[in-house]
């Protein structure tokens, strides 16, 4: 009985649409940011604290459930060298990991554009303390793995209707 509940679940993961997964991909990327960022505005408001827990595990949770749905679309389509791949399979993993190297460098322009403007143009210091650089560890180490199976789960095509 478990099998067969398993492998429901597995097979309704291999039927996602190419929006739906585009969307699991959008929300798995920016749960985790979005925390610390929830984090950093909830210290400094007046909101209740029992609000910022649910909000930050509901957040950590996109992230985490987004990943393993990605990771069992997919499956072993997104690793390099990609044995037993065919030619088409090849093409679309090489598309995502191309996706994937524009999407870190458009973040790593935004943020140091964005660090550029605080501190040329509002003449704001940025502190790197212990706490900004867990969220980057964090994130990092998190988000790059899991970025070309985003990529490749949202830029596979729908697979064809069953007649």
């Amino acid at each position: 009985m478990m099998n067969a509940s398993v492998k429901g679940v597995g097979s309704r993961i291999d039927r996602l649409s190419k929006r739906r997964r585009r969307l699991i991909a959008a929300a798995t990327l920016l749960g985790l940011p979005l925390m610390y960022v929830w984090s950093t505005v909830m210290a400094t408001t007046t909101i209740p604290k029992v609000v910022w827990g649910p909000v930050t595990f509901l957040l950590i949770g996109t992230t985490l459930v987004g990943s393993f749905v990605l990771y069992r679309f997919v499956q072993h389509r997104a690793d390099m060298p990609g044995p037993g791949l065919d030619e088409r399979q090849r093409h679309l993993r090489d598309q995502a990991w191309i996706l994937s190297y524009e999407i870190l460098a458009g973040a790593v322009i935004l943020l140091v554009a964005l660090a550029a403007i605080l501190v040329l143009v509002f003449e704001r210091t940025i502190a790197l303390d212990a706490n900004l650089m867990t969220a980057g560890a964090i994130s990092i180490g998190v988000l790059i793995p899991v970025l070309p199976v985003a990529a490749l789960a949202a830029i596979e095509p729908d697979a064809p209707a069953e007649l």
